[in-house]
């Protein structure tokens, strides 16, 4: 039991408050870095008619886990915490439901259909490329510009006009020689995303259905199956060395994602998101009109 004297001294040091800790000119205060990602997505493309390109591209998406584990990344320098993922879409669900959100890296597999058209699922995304090249592409007759191996003058195009500028893709071709047009599908499409600033990652596969021998199409796509992963582990790895690499990737496909999605509404201004409180102010009068004459109708008999 304490006394008076010791109570009231115990009260007085229980009340007193000790002065928060203060840093002195000699502390420093470090930020903890940012945690790297943990994965990273790949889209795979496809235009198919028959089912060949799409069927490819399944295939690529289930094999890739297995051809490009964390450990392989880390054989090219990448960093070994990473896991890649993949999605299949169309092509033209990457412009319209996707709203050509790019990612670092796609890879596309896609063939020609009748003359040199798109195939089912690339169709708005052919017409998107074709647009591309009139635009930034091709030179009207007498430009300055040298010919290329196919006869065509192309524009030099400044970095603003790059709007893929930080985009890479790999592509697979599917298609038949024995039509005049083969591969030109595939063809317009790889014109199209390099001239505008977008980078092509490992061979042009072009697979052939009138091929034979080593040269079948069949034997043709495991060919390149088998290339690409090497590709694209450098393609992934190569994205983390560098300061700011991420960061100033980021920016370039957020301008790519803009860019090609104001080029999707001007083509397609079908998709432009609907103003739906415009609509219900539109409609809300003609409503009251509509109840006004019921109401009149109920009470009064039909004497207007």
């Amino acid at each position: 039991c304490l006394s008076p004297s010791q109570h009231a001294t115990a009260t007085t040091l229980s009340r007193q408050v000790v002065p928060p800790q203060t840093l002195s000119t000699k502390d420093t205060v470090t930020m903890a870095a940012p945690a790297p990602p943990t994965t990273q997505e790949i889209l795979i493309l496809y235009g198919s008619q028959t089912g060949n390109s799409e069927s490819a591209a399944h295939e690529l998406s289930s094999l890739l886990p297995t051809k490009l584990p964390p450990s392989k990344l880390a054989e090219y320098d990448g960093p070994p915490h990473l896991a890649l993922a993949s999605r299949v879409l169309s092509l033209d669900d990457f412009l319209e439901v996707e709203r050509a959100k790019w990612p670092r890296i796609v890879v596309i597999v896609t063939s020609s259909y009748g003359v040199g058209q798109a195939p089912l699922g690339a169709r708005k995304f052919r017409e998107w490329c074709d647009v591309v090249l009139e635009r930034y592409g091709y030179l009207p007759e007498g430009g300055d510009d040298p010919n290329d191996e196919r006869g065509r003058r192309y524009k030099s195009l400044n970095e603003k006009e790059k709007i893929l500028k930080g985009v890479k893709f790999a592509l697979l071709g599917l298609g038949d020689s024995h039509y005049s047009t083969f591969f030109r599908n595939p063809t317009v499409i790889e014109e199209a995303l390099t001239t505008v600033g977008a980078e092509r990652i490992g061979e042009l596969g072009k697979a052939d259905a009138s091929g034979t021998g080593e040269m079948e199409q069949a034997k043709v796509i495991e060919r390149w199956m088998e290339g690409i992963w090497k590709d694209l582990a450098k393609a992934v790895a190569e994205d983390y060395k560098g300061k700011n690499g991420q960061m100033g990737h980021a920016l370039e496909l957020e301008r790519a994602r803009e860019e090609s999605w104001k080029l999707c509404l001007e083509i397609f201004p079908q998709w432009k998101p609907t103003n739906y409180w415009a609509m219900v102010g539109v409609s809300l009068p003609a409503s009251a009109v509509v109840i006004g004459i019921l109401v009149h109708l109920f009470f009064y008999g039909g004497k207007l």
